[in-house]
């Protein structure tokens, strides 16, 4: 008698929401897109500039070798890709 007004779930969907509903618990910094935000993401680029794609390889006698010139490397990478996208 005390569970006879408990919903029953058995066909599916959680307590409280609608049918196109679900719960979610967010990260800080974290955010939830709309319907028509999820589209725009989704559909495809059309005449909008590809992202680019950058391989990288690089080679160095040992570990430390490349830590001391890490922040150059960043810095080339970076500017190679800024000259990239200007067409250079």
């Amino acid at each position: 008698a005390a569970f006879a007004a408990a919903p029953r779930m058995h066909s599916g969907g959680t307590l409280g929401l609608r049918h196109d509903e679900v719960p979610a618990i967010l990260q800080r910094g974290e955010r939830v897109l709309s319907r028509r935000e999820t589209r725009e993401y989704d559909a495809p680029r059309g005449d909008r500039e590809p992202a680019p794609v950058v391989n990288i390889s690089i080679q160095t006698r040992d570990a430390e070798s490349f830590r001391q010139s890490r922040t150059q490397v960043a810095a080339d990478i970076s500017r190679a890709v800024a000259m990239g996208r200007r067409g250079m």
